[in-house]
């Protein structure tokens, strides 16, 4: 019996040692992408409130320093998992960076600005239509990503699964959770934990 507790008990420290592994290592091969930039993934959604707090306070200064001087490659993985209408807002982001890339961050923004209450369900089409409106592109760009991020199995729709589908196989169960340069940001809402990363990977 004694064995038997010592086994079931090996055998639980080895699950826990590699359910906390995989989150830190999830994207250890993953330090930079084919021009050599180096990577910053964030897994997240419009509807999180603490990934409003990300938005707010690190992504003006990440913006100014690293993304608009071409320094880094940003990606924003939507986990879309705080309700229905999360999955929503994830395939209008997909569409708005296949139809008009330069605008994807706009778009991030404008959704956070745009935040209500995580337990109810608030990214309706009509508000995600009103966000893609005050982007700066022409009606004809605007109305195909209305279109895209609408229409069932469409490109859109299909990335947007891609990303619960990521976050599930990498095991990624909190929002926001970053990494930079293959490592996991221990506390995503200081930035000197970013700039430190970045630095390390330059």
């Amino acid at each position: 019996m004694k064995k038997l507790w010592l086994c079931l008990g090996l055998i639980a420290t080895m699950l826990l040692i590699t359910a906390c592994s995989s989150d830190e290592d999830a994207h250890k091969d993953d330090k930079q992408n084919a021009n050599g930039k180096i990577k910053i993934i964030e897994y997240g959604d419009f509807k999180c409130s603490y990934c409003k707090k990300v938005e707010s306070n690190i992504m003006p200064k990440l913006k100014k320093d690293y993304i608009d001087k071409d320094k880094v490659d940003y990606e924003f993985v939507n986990m879309a998992f705080l309700g229905d209408d999360s999955i929503i807002g994830s395939r209008a982001g997909h569409a708005v960076q296949q139809i008009a890339p330069k605008q994807y961050l706009d778009f991030q923004k404008l959704m956070f600005e745009q935040q209500g209450d995580a337990e109810k369900e608030w990214i309706t089409e009509s508000l995600v239509d009103k966000q893609i409106d005050k982007l700066s592109i022409d009606n004809k760009q605007k109305e195909k990503i209305k279109k895209d991020y609408k229409t069932e199995d469409s490109k859109s729709w299909k990335a947007a699964q891609k990303d619960k589908e990521q976050a599930e196989d990498k095991n990624i169960d909190t929002a926001p959770t970053v990494y930079i340069g293959g490592e996991k940001v221990e506390d995503p809402y200081d930035y000197d934990n970013y700039k430190k990363l970045i630095e390390k990977n330059e």
